[in-house]
């Protein structure tokens, strides 16, 4: 073992002093090694006591005390102690805490290479041996002691020694046999301090020596009471700006190499490796795949805004990976991580899912980067709530590694392609017999057979392995029951946050009020919507949209119809009430599995007339808040029902009255259940290293390049089919002739 002597020069910071002592007598063998305490006159007379103390404290080990008469500055004290010493040195700033096995890890660096001249551990506070973020003074992470912060970052180092062009002085070992060499800093350039170990750095590379960053060490640096800056006998920017001045001019191909380094940041993966592995630390790891995920998420579907409001409640103890495909092109998936303080894509990757088949039960790109994302971040649970988009490799990758797997089903996905089982995009298919699975296939997806038979086989498959499957309503699991009835499903209902809303007594007005709220599009009514605009003969009958409208025919105001627009979640319930509506109509064609739109018009106590299908036909009549018809009526008999609801006064009134006993089931409940599923998985304390999934995400550009031929020989096939039409050939002639015109006129 190679005997080394820790140099600290002390200049008052007595707190912080006595914290660095202290660090270093427990964690370095001081029998071993020496520790050489050098007092640079220090005005506080607090001083000196204290370093007495700790020597005699502590008379078996190895603790040199040194007195300068004068105050002699950092650099003049610094080389004091090389001085002083025949040993490998280590020059450590006051300001600093040294964790457990630093020395051994950095001496075993130090000697990794005969070349290497100077070795500086990383930090969190220590220009380029800055983590996790480079070059800027970092926090230590919260409910993370030192000590632990430490070992996370010593085991999810890739201990390959970063190059680099200078060490930094806070902490820097240095090799005797360098030192003696090419000789000590440089005093009286540097003077009292800034610059002197860039100098020193520079001046070994010219000897052929490299200086070296230790990746699997930590040294705590608080920065702001540090020797060299209390005793800056000028301001700190102008003695920074004149010694920088003096570098760049002694070594202009090192500080130039230095400026690169700074552009380049190749230590960037050691940065996002501690990052990661920091957010990750005692929390459990849960993988949620959805088909589809944005920053705003207030404008998308109820899906993304259940596994919103999961996330949100579990968040600060728990790390949340959510895979999505990119909205644009559902090739690209982006994963996003979200703890507490922290949430944002963190890798994108390029995969060929959908280039080739309609239906996509497997794909190689998609396995590929699902088992790196289970293997690098040691997924401790895959809660699927959405297969769209993705493969059912997914349920294979989670059953090898024994993760606990959830599934929620939100939509009819899982027993028909479509999703919602509507016809050729017109009407509900179990509602007509003359349906032709065959046909609404090739209408939907261009598929020339008919597969239902195979899918609903394939999901039942898939299914079975999931550990648990949850739906949002009643009614939903007697759908999927109805198809697969050997399968346990769970009922666990959306929550929604309670808004508080200000009950006005209704003005007297000579109208009646209708709505139609959420996006209307045609299997969401926007088909009956319109009919009724159009076939509705009482003047007195005012209707209303509170959504976007994708179908222009709804999309803007006609007499005794208004078109208010897109809102955001959470505003349904005012809107309702300060635009005095009387009644909610809710008629989609198909059996929707739970509605959060109808939740918020449960929040304005305003009566619901719906069809009698799926959550919200079972919902409105289970809770009195409405009137339930017959599914698919005819719009004269909407409009009749309408007539008779309001001449029953009564009725209408005890609607209101049954909205007194509604219990709203809240998002912190809805939490506390998921809390209570999660917890029994195995909580995965392995360190991540992201060599692998950044290997995976290198790869996009390969499968960037593929797609893109895939999609250039379909241009290109287009073409050439284009040129053998009748069409085609004449306009080619034409043009042909024109030219042939053109090119004469020219000539004469």
């Amino acid at each position: 073992m190679k005997k080394v002597d820790i140099i600290i020069p002390v200049y008052n910071a007595y707190k912080y002093t006595e914290e660095c002592i202290k660090s270093v007598l427990k964690y370095t063998n001081l029998k071993e090694h020496r520790l050489l305490l050098i007092n640079d006159k220090s005005p506080d007379e607090n001083i000196l006591p204290m370093l007495k103390k700790y020597q005699k404290e502590n008379e078996e080990k190895n603790i040199i005390l040194l007195e300068n008469k004068e105050n002699e500055g950092f650099v003049k004290t610094v080389n004091k102690g090389m001085k002083y010493s025949n040993n490998d040195v280590v020059l450590l700033n006051s300001d600093t805490e040294v964790t457990s096995n630093w020395l051994e890890k950095i001496i075993k660096c130090a000697y990794s290479n005969d070349a290497i001249a100077t070795v500086t551990p990383l930090t969190n506070n220590g220009t380029i041996a800055s983590v996790p973020n480079f070059c800027v003074d970092n926090e230590l992470p919260k409910n993370i002691n030192l000590e632990e912060y430490a070992k996370i970052i010593e085991e999810s180092s890739y201990k390959r020694y970063p190059e680099v062009t200078t060490g930094i002085g806070f902490c820097m070992y240095i090799k005797r046999n360098v030192i003696e060499e090419i000789g000590f800093f440089d005093d009286v350039t540097f003077e009292k301090g800034y610059g002197e170990e860039n100098d020193f750095c520079y001046r070994a590379l010219d000897y052929g020596y490299i200086n070296v960053i230790c990746d699997d060490t930590f040294i705590y640096h608080k920065g702001t009471q540090s020797f060299k800056k209390e005793n800056l006998s000028k301001s700190r920017a102008e003695v920074i700006d004149n010694h920088t001045k003096k570098l760049r001019k002694k070594y202009p191909i090192y500080t130039n190499k230095t400026d690169n380094f700074l552009a380049l940041n190749p230590i960037k993966d050691i940065g996002e490796n501690i990052l990661i592995n920091t957010l990750l630390y005692n929390k459990k790891r849960i993988l949620f795949l959805v088909n589809e995920w944005q920053e705003n998420m207030e404008m998308t579907g109820g899906t993304s805004l259940h596994l919103k409001d999961i996330i949100l409640g579990i968040r600060d103890n728990t790390a949340c990976f959510v895979l999505a495909p990119k909205k644009e092109d559902s090739s690209i998936f982006k994963l996003y991580l979200y703890t507490e303080h922290f949430g944002k894509e963190i890798f994108s990757f390029q995969t060929e899912m959908n280039l080739y088949g309609q239906i996509t039960y497997t794909n190689h790109s998609y396995l590929e980067m699902i088992e790196t994302i289970f293997d690098t971040f040691q997924i401790d649970i895959l809660h699927v709530h959405h297969f769209l988009f993705h493969s059912f490799d997914a349920i294979e990758v989670a059953k090898k590694r024994n993760v606990e797997s959830i599934i929620t089903l939100h939509d009819l996905y899982m027993s028909c392609p479509t999703i919602n089982m509507i016809y050729k995009n017109e009407y509900y298919c179990l509602a007509n017999k003359q349906k032709d699975c065959s046909q609404c296939l090739k209408y939907r997806f261009g598929i020339e057979n008919n597969i239902l038979s195979s899918w609903r086989n394939t999901c039942k498959k898939v299914l079975e392995k999931f550990d648990k499957i949850i739906v949002p309503s009643k009614n939903t699991k007697e759908q999927f029951q109805n198809i697969y009835p050997e399968l346990k499903i769970d009922v666990i209902e959306h929550g929604i946050n309670l808004i508080p809303i200000e009950n006005k007594l209704k003005k007297r007005k000579n109208t009646i009020d209708i709505a139609f709220v959420g996006v209307m599009v045609p299997h969401k009514g926007s088909q009956i919507l319109n009919e009724i605009i159009q076939k509705n003969k009482n003047k007195n009958l005012k209707i209303h949209l509170f959504g976007r409208a994708d179908d222009k025919k709804v999309s803007k105001n006609r007499k005794n119809y208004i078109y208010h627009g897109a809102y955001r979640r959470g505003e349904l319930p005012k809107l309702l009430i300060e635009n005095q509506i009387d009644l909610v109509c809710m008629f989609a064609i198909w059996p929707e599995t739970y509605s959060y739109t109808l939740t918020e018009t449960y929040m304005a106590h305003i009566p619901i007339l719906t069809f009698d299908i799926g959550a919200v036909g079972d919902r409105v009549k289970n809770d009195g808040t409405g009137w339930v018809i017959p599914f698919n009526q005819q719009v004269e008999k909407i409009l009749k029902k309408i007539e008779e609801i309001f001449n029953n006064k009564e009725e209408y009134d005890q609607i209101i009255k049954n909205y007194e006993q509604y219990s709203f089931k809240t998002i912190e409940e809805m939490q506390k259940e998921y809390t209570e599923i999660y917890k029994n998985a195995t909580l995965s304390k392995k360190i991540v290293n992201l060599t692998d999934i950044n290997n995976i995400a290198r790869k996009s550009k390969e499968l960037e390049f593929k797609h893109y031929q895939v999609l250039y020989g379909s241009i290109i096939n287009k073409y050439k089919k284009l040129q053998q039409i009748r069409v085609w050939r004449i306009i080619q002639k034409v043009r042909r002739k024109i030219k042939e015109k053109l090119t004469q006129k020219n000539n004469k």
